[in-house]
């Protein structure tokens, strides 16, 4: 029987168990494929792998596309059309409800704490500083996390892991989530609103959904405790990029630090990175929150026999 044919769009990196697996099951292509050439493989592969370097639209899909899986090792998959999908027949495997393996992924949370302590600490001015032959430590005097108090917007999986990180360095941590949590020593607040009166680093951890577009709006970006930070290592629509400038340039926020933002596609016309040229109160990274070598390995071993139990069941 003739083997599906499966195509790998971003490669670097790729790990060679899980396309060792693959290899056995698929007739495997690696290619980096450009945003011009994405209707045309999935008129051509049967299975399409990729990361977040890529937006699958309804204008990407018609009946005649060949694809009848896509794979995608993420949890957020705000990038890909699922009615399209749907529409088309199209099945989606990705990371999304993957509780028990994904306990064991931890690098955004990680990055959470780095960008926390860049943000603070001052640490990319302070090695730009050095760089151009600068040694004036009396610049860049920062801030500690010890103390402070810290609120979670999102108690899932990677906001419990970002509580307990941060409560190893010894903050307070607060927690914002509908859905009732359970985690030891994390106060409960009864609102997002009361979360960010209260905190002085502010961490969102929601997933994004139409309902959620722009939930840190003016509106909440008022309430929050003045001088207080804002982090974002989850989906960057969930905060209005315009009300979050303003709130930098008027000084009610002392800073932020971004790992993604809206409309990351088309980051070149960014307000917000736009922003970062002229100002030093923003810090944004792009989307590397995943992007470790052991997350990489993990997940696509992972996926590579999700995918492979999927097509063989009978």
């Amino acid at each position: 029987m003739l083997k599906l044919r499966l195509l790998i769009a971003e490669t670097k990196g790729f790990s060679p168990a899980a396309l060792a697996e693959l290899q056995e099951h698929f007739e495997v292509t690696l290619i980096d494929i450009q945003r011009d050439a994405l209707e045309k493989a999935l008129q051509e592969y049967d299975v399409f792998w990729f990361r977040l370097g890529l937006r699958i639209e309804a204008k990407h899909l018609s009946s005649t596309t060949r694809c009848r899986i896509i794979v995608c090792q993420a949890t957020g998959l705000d990038h890909i059309d699922a009615a399209a999908c749907q529409e088309n027949g199209i099945k989606t495997l990705s990371l999304r409800g993957e509780t028990d393996f994904l306990r064991s992924v931890r690098a955004t949370a990680e990055l959470t704490i780095g960008l926390a302590l860049a943000l603070l600490r001052k640490i990319p001015q302070a090695v730009a500083h050095v760089q151009t032959g600068g040694w004036d430590r009396d610049q860049f005097q920062g801030q500690e996390l010890l103390g402070k108090t810290v609120g979670i917007a999102g108690m899932g999986r990677l906001g419990k892991i970002t509580a307990q990180y941060f409560q190893t360095f010894g903050c307070n941590v607060l927690a914002y989530d509908p859905i009732p949590f359970d985690a030891v020593g994390v106060e409960a607040c009864p609102s997002l609103e009361n979360l960010v009166s209260r905190a002085e680093i502010v961490s969102i951890h929601i997933n994004y959904t139409a309902e959620n577009h722009h939930v840190f709006n003016d509106t909440l970006l008022s309430t929050f405790k003045k001088r207080s930070v804002l982090l974002n290592t989850a989906r960057g629509a969930l905060v209005d990029s315009m009300a979050l400038i303003k709130y930098l340039e008027s000084g009610h926020l002392a800073g932020a630090a971004l790992d993604v933002i809206e409309n990351e596609h088309q980051h070149q016309n960014s307000a917000l990175i736009a922003y970062t040229r002229l100002h030093d109160n923003l810090l944004i990274t792009p989307h590397i929150g995943g992007n470790t070598r052991e997350s990489f390995e993990k997940t696509e071993l992972f996926l590579a026999k999700k995918l492979i139990a999927h097509v063989t069941a009978p």
